[in-house]
C-alpha cells in the first residue's frame, strides 16, 4: 500500500495487511478514528462503513490532517473482517453506539449476532480487545450475552465510562444524564464453540460464457430470480449500443451483494455472457455460477 489511501477498493485487493491495526466499525463522521490516529501515530487505524457519505467525511479529515495511517473501506463490517483480515491480527476494535435495531424481526441485522462477534474474535490477537458503546440497555445486554457464549473474553463492564476520544452523540448524552454503557471484551483464548458462518469463495479469474441463443435482456427487466438456496438475482433497467446490450443486476451472494453489469455481446458467430467492463466486482464462485445459469435459462 501507498503511503497515503483514502479509501480500499475491496474489489482490487487479496488482503488487507497493516501493522498495529486498530479497527472502528461505523465510524459516523471520521472524529472518533481521526482522533486516535493522531494520539496514537505508531499505529495503522482501519475504518469500515457501508455509508458513502461517511467515507467522503473521513477522506477530507485525512486529507485535511495529512494522515499517514487511517485508512476505509465501503463494506458491511462482516465481509471485510472474513475476506480481508488475516486472523490474529488485530489490536483493539471499537463499535460506537451501533444501530441496536430494537424490533424482534431485525435482531439479525445487530453488530453483535453471535456470527459477527466470533469472526470478529478470531481477527483478533490475543489480549487484544473489543471496545462496544450503546445507551441501548437492551443491546448490551444482547452483546453480553453472546460474548459470554463464545467463552474465550475476559469482560468488564462499565457505565458512563470516561473514553480518551468522546463522540459529539455521546457528550449530548451525557449532558443530559442519560447512561451510556461500555463492555471491554479482552480475547484471552479462541472461541469455545463453532459458529456456522456465511461463506462466499473468490476466484482468481472470471470466465466469460459463450452461447449461440441471444438473451433478450429487455425481457428481464425488474425481474427476480432465486437461483438456489444461497443466490438470488433482482435485474433492472436495460441499455443497448451496438452489438453490446446491458442490464443492470443485483446478485446476492449468501448475503454478499454485488452490483453490476451483466454484459450480452455478439461475437462473430456467438455471444458472450460476462460482466461489463464498466464494472468492478469480486470475483466469486457465486458470480460464475450466474453466469451459467443465465446462459442455460434463457
Amino acid at each position: 500500500m501507498s503511503s497515503i489511501i483514502q479509501e480500499i477498493n475491496p474489489r482490487r485487493i487479496e488482503k488487507i495487511t497493516l501493522n498495529n491495526l486498530v479497527v472502528e466499525i461505523g465510524f459516523g463522521n471520521g472524529i472518533y478514528i481521526s482522533t486516535l490516529a493522531k494520539k496514537f501515530p505508531e499505529k495503522n487505524f482501519l475504518g469500515i462503513e457501508i455509508s458513502g457519505e461517511s467515507i467522503k467525511k473521513l477522506v477530507k479529515i485525512i486529507k485535511r490532517e495529512n494522515l499517514k495511517n487511517v485508512y476505509c473501506i465501503k463494506l458491511d463490517a462482516y465481509w471485510t473482517f472474513y475476506l480481508f483480515l488475516e486472523d490474529n491480527s488485530i489490536e483493539e476494535v471499537y463499535i460506537n453506539f451501533p444501530d441496536p435495531w430494537p424490533k424482534k424481526r431485525h435482531i439479525e441485522r445487530r453488530l453483535t449476532t453471535l456470527e459477527n462477534l466470533y469472526i470478529f474474535s478470531k481477527k483478533l490477537k490475543t489480549n487484544g480487545f473489543i471496545q462496544i458503546k450503546t445507551d441501548d440497555l437492551n443491546f448490551y445486554n444482547y452483546t453480553l450475552e453472546n460474548a459470554n457464549l463464545l467463552n474465550c473474553f475476559e469482560i468488564f463492564e462499565y457505565k458512563n465510562f470516561v473514553d480518551i476520544v468522546q463522540t459529539k452523540y455521546e457528550k449530548k448524552w451525557l449532558e443530559k444524564g442519560k447512561d451510556i454503557y461500555t463492555l471491554r471484551l479482552f480475547k484471552i483464548k479462541e472461541p469455545e464453540i463453532n459458529v456456522k458462518l456465511k461463506e462466499i469463495r473468490r476466484i482468481k479469474d472470471m470466465a466469460h460464457i459463450k452461447t449461440k441463443k441471444f438473451i433478450n435482456v429487455k425481457e428481464l427487466e425488474n425481474k427476480v430470480f432465486k437461483i438456489n438456496e444461497n443466490l438470488v438475482v433482482k435485474f433492472f433497467k436495460s441499455y443497448s449500443r451496438e452489438d453490446e446490450w446491458l442490464i443492470e443486476t443485483l446478485l446476492s451472494e449468501n448475503d454478499y451483494i454485488h452490483y453490476f453489469f451483466t454484459s450480452i455481446r455478439k461475437k462473430d458467430e456467438d455471444y458472450v455472457i460476462s460482466i461489463s467492463s464498466f464494472s468492478e466486482v469480486l470475483k466469486t464462485e457465486g458470480i460464475l455460477e450466474f453466469l451459467k445459469w443465465l446462459e442455460k435459462s434463457f
